[in-house]
């Protein structure tokens, strides 16, 4: 039975309609990814599907008694309410279920034969439902979660109300992602999410035993977690199986298949119109009105919709600079005096692509500013080559005059453009008519990012200084800006958390952390030598101590224990052997995560969806195990 259906929802706002006649339904366990351009209505449907809105026609049906996730665009935290505290919040649901399954399980051996069959039933649901949610380990799943949305201990206690924006936003994500639910709605959940973390999550839904209906522009996560995909375009949903990948080759499949079918007919009722119209009133009219009843009762073909809008974003003016672009030594970075990064020594030449990554925190962007002349360094010599020039990209759109247009944008940084060559120009970046006359207020992130984008490419620029292009930019958008700066001949230098354009644009990562460290290869490639490095030192490691033991008393036992000894000695031996047996299980467990690690990071597996997802769950399954295991060893006495 489905868990959720949506049945010819519409929705409008004003004369503008968003959503008519959407159909699809999700069932158990289905993983489902939601695309299509910003502003297209995705975010509607999830708050229809939410019951914050109510459609205007068609009906919304969730199965009775199933549990809803989602997360809450502008969280509620209460004074005094810890980060722990409040995601474990998100637990009530499977504690209730947690106690009915106790309570029952202690009246099972009193109850009569006609209620026993019906209450080992419920039993056997309540247990159900308990393992979907992975309700048997409330605690560790709260630690896990947390820790793996880079909200480590020392922010646990700490009271929610006192995060930033973005520790907030991953807050309220922690509390769904430990409820159990049954169906889990999520828009775009690497929001605010470093790499590490955005890896974490793809694994985490991928493993997940409930449903998800996912708003990403993240393409790997839809490629490796998710087995279908919903195409809201045009204010109609067309569902397509398999992931990201195979979701744009049916599409484009679809489309010229259904092309073809519109133009043949439109071929024939060409034709049967024209015999039509010559033939009335001569001798072969009855054959006329006969082909022309026909002809009314044709159902007509609509011509078939393919969303191809996207920004046409030309090069920018690029300048003829030196081989070297800039060279820095021992820089340092930061503010009031404290710095985020120090040391670095770099060299970049002409031509270079670096993609910066590292934690949330960790100084990406200040480092970025700093080369780009945006923010004097705290220390160390910066230089810029002969004639070198940055473009620079801010993610938040910050130097944006908030009262103006894009137009007067234009005007004011190139006066000499003519009217015509301003709207031509921003026409490009899909500001046609009045859009072009709305204050950047009134704009949305992902227009406030084509405005950025739109004066950056009337810039004469030698090199770019890019922080988080993608950000705020719909999927075509996103395809457009890399096939420009694929084409793009100068230095690029970005901070980016989409590994999808890390991988295709970058050949050296520059990973800002305890210290800064330049690696030659894209993303994946230096991915996978960390893992490599991680797995190594881990099997390195000295082993584990055994755990500590209270001191023998002194003297004999007393005469009752006398008695006894012998079997207690049983015991003992009975417990050495299942201690041994429970180490070699956890360096046997820790040897599989390792291996894994380092195969999931192989190019074979990272571009085979049924394999990453494979690897995936296997290394989710070995460190639920690891966990259990570690734990019977800490508690071992």
């Amino acid at each position: 039975m489905s868990l959720l259906i949506v049945d010819e929802v519409a929705k409008r706002y004003g004369a503008h309609e968003v959503l008519r006649g959407v159909r699809f339904q999700i069932d158990p366990g289905q993983k489902v990814g939601l695309v299509g351009r910003n502003g297209g209505g995705k975010s509607t449907l999830l708050r229809l599907i939410e019951g914050l809105e109510v459609p205007d026609g068609g009906r919304v049906m969730l199965r009775k008694g199933a549990r809803l996730g989602h997360v809450p665009q502008r969280p509620v935290f209460e004074p005094g309410v810890s980060v722990r505290a409040y995601v474990e919040g998100g637990l009530e649901e499977d504690r209730a279920l947690a106690r009915e399954l106790e309570a029952l399980s202690a009246r099972l051996g009193e109850l009569p034969p006609d209620e026993l069959e019906r209450a080992l039933r419920r039993h056997a649901e309540l247990a159900e439902e308990l393992e979907l949610g992975g309700g048997w380990e409330l605690e560790r799943r709260v630690e896990a979660v947390l820790s793996g949305l880079g909200l480590f201990a020392p922010f646990w206690e700490r009271e929610a109300r006192t995060l930033s924006g973005g520790e907030r936003s991953r807050v309220a994500l922690a509390r769904e992602l430990v409820g159990g639910h049954d169906i889990l709605l999520l828009d775009e959940p690497t929001n605010h999410l470093d790499l590490e973390g955005i890896e974490w999550i793809e694994a985490w839904l991928a493993a997940l035993k409930g449903a998800v209906l996912v708003v990403s522009h993240d393409r790997r996560l839809l490629n490796g977690a998710v087995g279908s995909i919903l195409d809201l375009e045009h204010g109609v949903v067309q569902r397509y199986p398999g992931n990201y990948a195979k979701y744009l080759e049916l599409r484009a499949e679809r489309f010229t298949t259904e092309l073809r079918a519109y133009e043949q007919q439109q071929d024939e009722l060409r034709k049967q119109e024209t015999f039509i119209k010559k033939h009335m009133g001569s001798q072969r009219t009855a054959e006329a009105k006969g082909r022309q009843k026909r002809l009314a009762r044709v159902v007509r073909l609509e011509r078939p919709h393919l969303d191809a809008r996207r920004p046409k974003i030309a090069l920018p003016r690029v300048e003829r600079g030196g081989e070297l672009v800039l060279e820095c030594s021992g820089l340092s970075g930061g503010y009031g005096g404290r710095p985020v990064f120090e040391g670095l020594d770099l060299r970049i030449g002409r031509g270079q692509r670096i993609g910066i990554v590292g934690a949330n925190g960790a100084g990406k962007s200040t480092l970025l500013r700093v080369l780009a002349g945006r923010q004097p360094p705290l220390a160390g010599t910066l230089s810029l080559g002969h004639a070198a020039r940055p473009g620079y990209y801010d993610q938040d759109a910050a130097e944006l005059d908030p009262e103006s247009t894009p137009y007067d944008l234009v005007r004011r940084a190139h006066p000499a453009l003519t009217d015509l060559e301003i709207r031509s120009h921003l026409a490009r970046f899909l500001f046609r008519g009045p859009e072009v006359e709305k204050p950047v207020t009134a704009l949305s992130g992902g227009e406030r990012a084509r405005v950025a984008l739109s004066l950056l490419m009337l810039q004469r620029v030698t090199w770019l200084a890019l922080d988080e292009p993608t950000n705020h930019l719909d999927l075509g958008a996103r395809t457009a800006l890399e096939e420009m700066l694929g084409d793009f001949d100068g230095a690029l230098v970005c901070v980016s958390h989409d590994r999808e354009f890390l991988d295709g644009l970058c050949t050296h990562v520059l990973e800002v952390g305890e210290r800064v460290e330049l690696f030659t290869g894209n993303y994946s490639a230096w991915r996978a030598a960390k893992l490599a490095r991680a797995a190594a030192s881990k099997s390195a490691a000295p082993p584990r101590p055994p755990p500590a033991r209270e001191p023998a008393r002194k003297g004999e036992p007393p005469v009752a224990g006398r008695a006894n000894q012998g079997r207690r000695n049983q015991g003992r031996v009975r417990n050495t052997y299942r201690f041994e047996k429970l180490e070699a299980r956890i360096i046997e467990l820790e040897r599989e995560l390792a291996e894994l690690h380092v195969e999931i990071a192989t190019e074979a597996v990272y571009r085979d969806v049924a394999k990453l997802k494979d690897v995936q769950i296997r290394i989710a399954e070995r460190e639920h195990e690891l966990a259990l295991a570690n734990e019977e060893w800490a508690n071992w006495g």
